[in-house]
């Protein structure tokens, strides 16, 4: 059933689009049984349009109902999807083979020199600060400085220490001015943590942000990175 939600969801555009050829399709068609009707000079003419007429009907409040579903489904299920609690163990895989390095004695490096870890792909922006971390607190999908467009589904991890929920937000470059997407509690290991809908947004540069709160609700760390919305076609 999730799926489903978030197929109608992610399809909302072309779906409105298909019901309404078909609305215009079948409206077209009860004013030419209309024009039939008049002309009609027999029972059977009249009947046989007055049968047109409420089959078109008929097809139409079937496509007003289907569009009343659709707009509920990817305005209010999606998003009640997205909120609702998972709980989940992240697992260690004993089996997996170990990744194979270079032999030391084939590297000169100096006797004083410490090592610089890299840093996980995320916003570098002056006055935020952010903390993206693989397998603790981290957006994967999409990444750090993806283009993208439309409703956008969000996968990420939320497995902080002392984890009780966590929300997921995004502004405009600048002054940050965050809006909700979505909020949730409990771990996420790689799931969905949000669907964002970008058709009504200006394309450019856009900072989404992935915040975990404790168990007391105190903000315990930040996930920030820059997401490029596109023009739609």
């Amino acid at each position: 059933m999730d799926s489903v939600i978030r197929f109608l969801a992610e399809f909302e555009v072309p779906i409105y689009i298909i019901l309404g050829i078909v609305a215009v399709v079948f409206f077209r068609r009860i004013v030419l049984a209309f024009e039939e009707k008049k002309k009609a000079i027999f029972g059977l003419e009249r009947e046989a349009a007055r049968r047109n007429i409420a089959s078109a009907a008929t097809v139409l409040i079937l496509v007003g109902l289907l569009t009343a579903g659709e707009f509920v489904v990817a305005t209010f299920l999606a998003g009640e999807l997205d909120q609702a609690p998972t709980y989940a163990t992240a697992t260690i895989d004993v089996l997996s083979t170990p990744t194979e390095t270079l032999d030391p004695a084939f590297i000169e490096v100096p006797e004083d020199a410490t090592p610089t870890p890299t840093r996980y792909p995320q916003a570098e922006v002056e006055g935020l600060d952010t903390n993206c971390v693989a397998g603790i607190l981290e957006i994967t999908s999409p990444q750090h400085n993806d283009h993208t467009k439309g409703v956008v589904r969000f996968e990420g991890t939320v497995n902080t220490e002392s984890l009780g929920s966590y929300q997921f937000d995004y502004s405009t470059m600048g002054e940050p001015n965050w809006q909700t997407i979505s909020a949730g509690s409990g771990v996420k290991i790689e799931e969905s943590i949000g669907n964002w809908y970008t058709s009504e947004l200006l394309p450019g540069p856009y900072l989404v942000r992935l915040t975990a709160f404790d168990n007391q609700g105190i903000e315990s760390d930040v996930c920030i990175i820059i997401i490029h919305v596109d023009a739609n076609d």
